[in-house]
């Protein structure tokens, strides 16, 4: 018990990115609100809160996590053990005591639209305010950090013996897959947009087949947006391989979000100069979750 709280202080505090700054206006989303909410960052709690995107897992017993800043915990977190693009053994330690191993990390950076980290957990947290879980797939598009930030993703609950040694099963295949979206910085009155061009990508399945974490297979496509005086709409596809999911009929609002019957959602961010959502089309291992920002 003692080595477990050790390593939940030890990686809050190497993760928080402490600054001062504005108050974000943390918006976003999940396809399971029940058990993996978003909300405005507040862990640890002796290390000042940023209140900056971040994500809260809730458990059966009705308890819940300490809600997460994503820029300040993982993704800084996966930039300091792996090294981008490289598949291999990359762990995170606990600085104070370097031989135990926290996570199994990676990321990769040679998509221009965004940049993708994961993380596979090796150690369970012993009390609900440390988050639990099986994967974390973050994409953060590029050209947004902490305060700007643009995030989307996909979770997978907790295993009860994580693989100890190299590893790419994320267990993104679990029928409790969750995919999200969140950015500090939330658009919510929509600026007038005239076929503005998105370059766009998408997060499905990281650990599966040929879609490894170092080198993730992604959707991409572009996307068009008009938005005037109330009214708007979403053109375009994202795809990958011989599967395409099609915006075509997603409706803007005037509050800066974006929906599709059940099919897709998501917000646009930073004056609308980015975007991101999720398509929670089918089961649970036909979501997506996608990102990106304005080309033109």
């Amino acid at each position: 018990m003692k080595k477990f709280m050790v390593a939940a202080t030890t990686l809050a505090l190497t993760g928080a990115w402490v600054a001062v700054a504005q108050a974000a206006n943390v918006q976003g989303s999940s396809s399971n609100n029940a058990m993996l909410v978003i909300d405005k960052s507040d862990f640890p709690p002796f290390v000042n809160p940023l209140e900056k995107a971040g994500l809260r897992v809730k458990y059966e017993n009705d308890k819940e996590s300490g809600t997460i800043d994503i820029f300040g915990g993982p993704v800084t977190q996966v930039r300091n053990a792996a090294k981008a693009n490289e598949a291999g053994a990359f762990f995170a330690k606990l600085p104070l005591l370097p031989i135990f191993n926290v996570a199994q990390v990676w990321y990769n950076d040679q998509n221009p639209t965004a940049n993708v980290y994961s993380i596979r957990q090796l150690m369970k947290p012993p009390f609900g305010a440390w988050p639990e879980f099986g994967g974390l797939v973050v994409g953060q598009v590029k050209g947004t950090e902490s305060g700007q930030g643009v995030y989307f993703g996909e979770w997978s609950k907790a295993v009860s013996t994580p693989t100890q040694s190299d590893s790419t099963d994320l267990h993104m295949t679990a029928t409790d897959r969750i995919v999200w979206y969140v950015g500090d910085n939330a658009v919510t009155t929509m600026p007038t947009l005239v076929n503005a061009q998105y370059k766009v990508v998408g997060i499905h399945l990281t650990g599966t087949n040929d879609n490894l974490p170092h080198a993730p297979n992604l959707y991409g496509g572009t996307l068009t947006a008009n938005y005037s005086a109330g009214h708007g709409a979403i053109t375009g596809a994202i795809s990958r391989g011989s599967h395409n999911v099609d915006f075509n009929g997603t409706a803007i609002f005037a509050d800066g979000t974006f929906k599709k019957d059940q099919l897709i959602e998501g917000r646009f961010y930073n004056e609308a100069a980015a975007l991101a959502g999720i398509y929670t089309g089918g089961a649970a291992n036909e979501h997506i979750a996608f990102g990106g920002s304005r080309s033109n």
